[in-house]
């Protein structure tokens, strides 16, 4: 495991993934630094909760993160898709299920990456706006959430990116019910039933209703997680000819 592993470090090398979300990212956080300078010159108490996460997070959460889970697994995908890449693969010495979950490791350590470059750009920029009253207990809480809800998202991504060959089903699946989650998170009734949702109102739930459906939201995240990925562990080593 640890060698296919290094294998798909290797690979991501040769690609922009990581400048990609790294670029994305950033520019979340642009729009959050130059909201809360608007704070700060309205000379509002709550600077960094109500401008500059927010103003991060209005952005990351409804269109960027979703994004980057489409854009980095679908390239990681098209590397094998692209010249029939998976005969070459498969026909060396390793267990199709390792292949499989390697690929799903590396995916997720660079959204990881993501939400840590988020965290700590977030930090520099409350530095360089002066704001001294950080809430870092409350951040480590939201964050961990964000990352939690968004385990559908990557599941379904995930499992159309290697499902299917052509490079634009997965990214019109991910960017195009990226696109309008921010009006149906307005929904009390329906944003449940709206994975894309999930990112936005774990993050924002002081400015979307809830209901007291925060746990329901995680288990449906983990659970569509998990599911989509068992199915396509399971389709990915029972396949003769990828």
């Amino acid at each position: 495991m640890n060698v296919l592993l290094q294998v798909e470090l290797y690979k991501l090398k040769r690609t922009k993934i990581i400048l990609t979300t790294t670029i994305l990212t950033l520019l979340a956080l642009y729009q959050g630094y130059d909201f809360a300078k608007m704070g700060i010159e309205e000379n509002a108490d709550e600077v960094f909760r109500g401008f500059l996460y927010q103003g991060t997070m209005a952005v990351y959460s409804w269109l960027v993160l979703p994004l980057i889970i489409t854009v980095v697994l679908a390239m990681m995908a098209r590397m094998e898709h692209s010249n029939n890449s998976w005969k070459q693969l498969l026909a060396l010495p390793v267990e199709r299920g390792k292949v499989y979950l390697s690929k799903l490791v590396v995916g997720m350590g660079i959204m990881l990456y993501s939400h840590v470059l988020l965290y700590v750009g977030m930090l520099s920029a409350a530095f360089l706006l002066g704001i001294e009253k950080i809430p870092h207990e409350w951040m480590l809480e939201r964050y961990s959430i964000l990352f939690l809800s968004s385990f559908a998202i990557t599941g379904i991504i995930f499992y159309s990116s290697y499902r299917f060959s052509h490079f634009g089903v997965p990214m019109v699946i991910g960017a195009g019910l990226a696109f309008p989650s921010m009006l149906v998170a307005n929904s009390e009734k329906y944003w449940i039933f709206y994975p894309w949702d999930y990112p936005i109102v774990s993050s924002m739930s002081y400015v979307f209703e809830t209901g007291g459906k925060n746990v329901i939201m995680l288990l449906v995240s983990i659970s569509i997680f998990l599911l989509s990925v068992f199915i396509g562990y399971f389709r990915f080593r029972a396949k003769d000819v990828l």
